[in-house]
């Protein structure tokens, strides 16, 4: 990660970084102060732990990388593409093609299955079917198999399961048909110690497994060792 950071030892002419963010901005509103955020550039395949304390801008800054929040000033480049240069339809597209996201609220369907939830993206996106290499089901039982989900839970709806077997489906949603980019909003913020951890080496050796980029968001610094990268967002504002 490039950001006042050690470098990668990747070139840029290469490949593109996974996330490349200069001079970004957001206000909520005009009676709202500004926040700024600090430059960065992930590589391809690296992970980086965000952290910093409430009121910061941590999901704000997600929600701006996904394309959901439009900034008010700078760019964001995912990929090799400036996302806020396409249409709201095509960027619906790219994060259905190229990202996996975990709502710090899951954002389960509630109506559906463990395993159709996991599904879900191969149904949005050709690129992340064809990318699962067999029947999209199949590679969803792999996910919530390694995930510690048990079989018995698969074709249950998961208003039906635990919050902790709940976020973990949301893991496997985010990973299945190997975006290049995940991004995680507070992801272990209902699990135990024990848990927590496991959770995050499983999804950050999947992650590797598939050259995925890895943005994690929490306020629990005690996690920043399990990642390639840190940084810390302050209360910059303008």
């Amino acid at each position: 990660m490039n950001s006042q950071s050690e470098s990668s030892g990747h070139s840029p002419e290469q490949e593109p970084a996974a996330i490349d963010v200069k001079n970004l901005s957001f206000c909520w509103g005009s009676q709202q102060p500004t926040l700024l955020f600090p430059d960065l550039i992930l590589p391809q395949g690296e992970h980086l732990f965000l952290h910093g304390p409430s009121g910061t801008g941590k999901s704000t800054f997600l929600s701006l990388l996904a394309g959901m929040l439009a900034p008010a000033a700078g760019a964001i480049k995912l990929l090799g593409t400036d996302i806020h240069d396409l249409n709201a339809g095509k960027r619906d597209r790219f994060r259905a093609d190229h990202m996996g996201v975990i709502f710090q609220q899951f954002n389960l369907v509630p109506y559906l299955t463990a395993e159709a939830n996991v599904t879900l993206p191969c149904r949005l996106s050709r690129r992340r079917k064809a990318a699962t290499g067999e029947a999209p089901a199949t590679a969803a039982q792999k996910l919530l198999t390694a995930l510690a989900i048990p079989q018995s839970h698969w074709q249950r709806k998961v208003t039906q399961l635990s919050i902790g077997q709940q976020q973990r489906i949301a893991a496997a949603r985010a990973l299945i048909g190997a975006p290049e980019i995940i991004l995680a909003d507070e992801p272990t913020s209902a699990l135990d110690s024990d848990n927590r951890d496991r959770f995050i080496q499983l999804l950050l050796s999947m992650a590797e497994e598939r050259n995925t980029s890895v943005l994690f968001v929490s306020h629990d610094r005690s996690l920043t060792y399990h990642f390639h990268h840190q940084l810390e967002l302050g209360q910059v504002t303008a």
